[in-house]
């Protein structure tokens, strides 16, 4: 239809570099409504993407996507409490699938409470020995 004829011919618009966005991080590592295992993991072209079938209420939500939270000049991540502190060390393991642990935008900073960090003195321990 005539819709798809003029989204055809808008050429793409080059992707917004924000200069901070501010996260949290759900019990499942999701972030914004980035869910694990979700196929909007996969977006690349859009900065904002409608999600229809969320695992968490309300299904209906829309979201920014990776590419323009890693375009980010900075993005700063809140997490309390101890159900976090499973995933969050997970979060920053080298392989992950976490949608908060795919979030590397120019800078990234983390605020955390003791409960939520509880898992993180293996994580600390080798940052001590690389940075002295």
């Amino acid at each position: 239809g005539l819709r798809g004829e003029l989204l055809y011919h808008v050429p793409p618009v080059a992707l917004p570099a924000l200069d901070c966005v501010v996260l949290g991080m759900g019990p499942d590592g999701h972030t914004a409504s980035l869910f694990p295992g979700h196929p909007l993991l996969e977006e690349a072209s859009r900065a904002v993407a409608a999600i229809s079938d969320s695992p968490k209420p309300p299904a209906e939500r829309i979201t920014l996507t990776l590419p323009v939270l890693n375009a980010a000049r900075l993005a700063v991540f809140i997490a309390t409490g101890a159900s976090k502190a499973p995933v969050l060390k997970l979060a920053f393991e080298p392989d992950t699938e976490l949608p908060a642990g795919l979030v590397l935008a120019q800078r990234t900073h983390w605020l955390v409470d003791q409960p939520a960090a509880a898992g993180m003195a293996a994580q600390e321990a080798a940052a001590d020995h690389l940075y002295g």
